[in-house]
């Protein structure tokens, strides 16, 4: 098979091609994943390809008329039965003298969950069949699929009567051959797959494969469970193809993401010319290179096994995310959908991918965590990250201290000025104190005027004295806000792990009643705790 050819062939992407070459012709061609995908009938017209996508048609048509007088790129998206299955439609023009076409490719966003089998039945492209063959050498089906009349003109209840009634309908020249292969499989027990010619009840000749599984019955007699398929749009797109080889290629070099294969080593071996347009890099840096040259170092291994794997199943592996970086020095997000490519013997001599940017989502994927870890006000971790975090560093078992900050007189700032004025003195108060903590500190926002902070580093009561004091002076230093210069202070509550606590909750606890016994003491200063603390701090309250 040539090259170009099995690139969209083979290709586990699905893709389809919509020649616009003759005045207001539509022909169109779909690979094998295409088809799969959203049903073919058997058509090679524009009406084949709306009734693909039934609830999309006056958009996907107006796309590709669109794609191909303007000569631009067009994206959408389409959906399927009730909408709960979506894909990116991705069109991208083709032009080679007289020669026009739209190149489709699909990209599936959400896969649809808790169908039902017979739902998932009727949306398949082929029927699924039980053949019974018993010892005295009798054909018979148990079960046929309701599909069978719409392929053959043969209903279930015929099928079922009488297996003949699709059995006879095997063309000639392939008839011996295929009951020599299912009675090679009964006797073997080994799994068959087959194509062949049939004909429908009124003459219309179809190439079908039919996959089956046999198992022996407590009799001796043999019951395959099977599907068979309808592939005689693909069996005469594979002839329209030899004779169309270079169009093919345009096709490939002008696709809108990156098309390339690499061989056993991981050394690129082909790239299509838009590598330039998507990375920056030029064809001539990039061929004949090991895929390190572009691949993060912490992605390289998980790239290399997923190759690996296509190239010792001989099987798509479905989609891997990774990061390369641009000629510019920056990292970018790719997914690949990596297939072989196969000789005619069935080996596989290359890796086939199709490179697609997801950049965008995963920073707004990124955007998205961020903002769940961290207070939206002061940007400092939240409740549910800094407690996180503090969980993991117990564990660890090392000597850390834990501070709870109060900021004293933070109400008779928002009573006097408003709330905007005290979320501006909340975030400047942020600011300083994650300006005044070390590297290895972290420091929280847990809710109104209180914080948090975690000190590691095997830290010992002085450090986290001295860490606190620092705290305590820089947040009594006037705050410069839109009302003028506005003074609080803080009371810090220090306790420290495992010498005052052996838990997270008693942890909490001790600083809690040591900051406390910092309000009551007089305010804007920080106080370890000690064993007495509970006691001395029963009934003392913070109002602000």
């Amino acid at each position: 098979m040539h090259p170009y050819r099995a690139l969209f062939e083979q290709s586990s992407t699905p893709l389809f091609v919509v020649e616009r070459s003759a005045h207001e012709a539509m022909n169109v061609y779909a690979n094998a994943a295409f088809r799969h995908a959203v049903g073919w009938v058997d058509d090679n017209s524009d009406m084949a390809l709306a009734s693909c996508f039934p609830l999309d048609v006056n958009n996907v048509l107006a796309a590709v008329y669109a794609c191909d007088q303007q000569q631009t790129v067009q994206e959408l998206m389409v959906t399927w039965a009730d909408a709960s299955r979506r894909w990116q439609l991705q069109l991208s023009p083709v032009v080679e003298g007289e020669y026009r076409a739209v190149y489709g490719a699909l990209h599936e966003l959400v896969l649809p969950f808790g169908e039902s089998l017979d739902a998932l039945l009727s949306q398949l492209p082929g029927f699924i069949y039980q053949l019974h063959y018993s010892l005295s050498g009798h054909w018979r089906y148990t079960y046929v699929g309701q599909r069978v009349e719409e392929m053959f003109g043969v209903s279930v209840e015929e099928a079922l009567a009488d297996a003949q009634t699709l059995l006879a309908n095997i063309h000639p020249g392939d008839r011996d051959t295929v009951i020599a292969s299912s009675l090679e499989s009964a006797r073997t027990l080994t799994p068959g797959k087959q194509e062949f010619r049939m004909f429908h009840r009124h003459g219309e000749m179809l190439w079908v494969e039919a996959s089956d599984q046999p198992r022996r019955e407590p009799d001796g007699s043999v019951l395959w469970t099977g599907y068979a398929n309808d592939i005689t749009q693909r069996k005469a797109l594979e002839a329209a193809l030899k004779s169309s080889e270079q169009r093919f290629r345009q096709l490939v070099e002008q696709a809108n993401d990156i098309i390339y294969t690499l061989d056993a080593d991981g050394m690129l071996t082909y790239i299509s010319p838009n590598w330039p347009r998507i990375l920056g890099h030029e064809v001539n840096e990039v061929l004949g290179r090991h895929m390190s040259f572009v691949l993060h170092p912490e992605d390289l291994e998980a790239c290399r096994r997923y190759i690996e794997n296509v190239f010792v199943t001989a099987e798509p592996q479905g989609l891997i995310e990774y990061r390369v970086q641009h000629a510019n020095g920056e990292w970018r997000w790719h997914f690949t959908n990596g297939a072989p490519l196969l000789d005619e013997q069935g080996n596989v001599i290359s890796f086939m991918g199709i490179s697609h940017d997801i950049t965008p989502r995963h920073e707004m994927e990124q955007r998205v965590l961020h903002l769940a870890q961290h207070d939206t006000l002061t940007d400092l971790p939240n409740r549910a990250m800094f407690f996180g975090e503090l969980t993991k560093a117990l564990r660890s078992g090392g000597q850390l201290a834990f501070l709870f900050i109060d900021l004293d007189n933070f109400k008779p700032v928002n009573d006097r000025w408003g709330h905007a004025v005290g979320d501006q003195l909340l975030k400047a108060a942020a600011q300083r104190m994650r300006a005044r903590l070390r590297g290895t500190d972290m420091v929280g926002r847990i809710g109104g005027d209180e914080f948090v902070a975690l000190l590691g580093g095997s830290v010992m009561k002085e450090d986290a004295l001295a860490v606190a004091h620092q705290l305590c002076s820089a947040l009594a230093e006037p705050f410069a806000l839109l009302v003028g210069e506005v003074c609080v202070s803080a009371s810090i509550g220090v306790a420290l792990f495992p010498l005052h606590a052996k838990d997270e909750a008693t942890l909490i606890h001790c600083a809690d009643q040591a900051m406390y016994r910092a309000k009551a003491e007089g305010r804007n200063r920080a106080i370890l705790y000690s064993a007495c603390e509970s006691g001395k701090t029963a009934g003392v309250a913070s109002t602000d």
